[in-house]
């Protein structure tokens, strides 16, 4: 019984669980990844993004805002244009650990179960 306190007792609170849980939401979807991968090398302009998702611009809004909302990156206006960038650069550390590696074992384990 102290062995599961102990396991349970590192378990974080439910408002961290939640937290990380909006993130791994936020970033689960493709153009959300590009994005991100996009603003990786600094700070673009919605119209730098729109050609390079190969999306419409109702679109693109829809992904940067669900990005701002979840306070990954954040947004000023330069005249005309809006500019977007990472908020914190450590977000990329939960994404660069889902490395090739990993899910090639994964894929294999996928593959066992379904009989491939």
């Amino acid at each position: 019984m102290k062995l599961t306190q102990n396991i349970a007792s590192k378990i974080p609170d439910d408002r961290t669980l939640d937290f990380k849980m909006r993130i791994f939401k936020v970033i689960s979807d493709t153009n959300r990844l590009r994005i991100l991968e996009l603003l990786r090398g600094g700070e673009l302009c919605q119209c730098e993004i729109i050609p390079l998702l190969e999306q419409s611009q109702p679109t693109v809004s829809r992904h940067l805002k669900l990005l701002e909302e979840a306070g990954l990156i954040r947004s000023k206006r330069d005249g005309v244009r809006m500019l977007y960038e990472v908020v914190d650069p450590h977000i990329f550390n939960i994404i660069d650990a889902v490395d090739p590696e990993m899910i090639r074992i994964i894929s294999e384990e996928m593959a066992k179960k379904i009989g491939l």
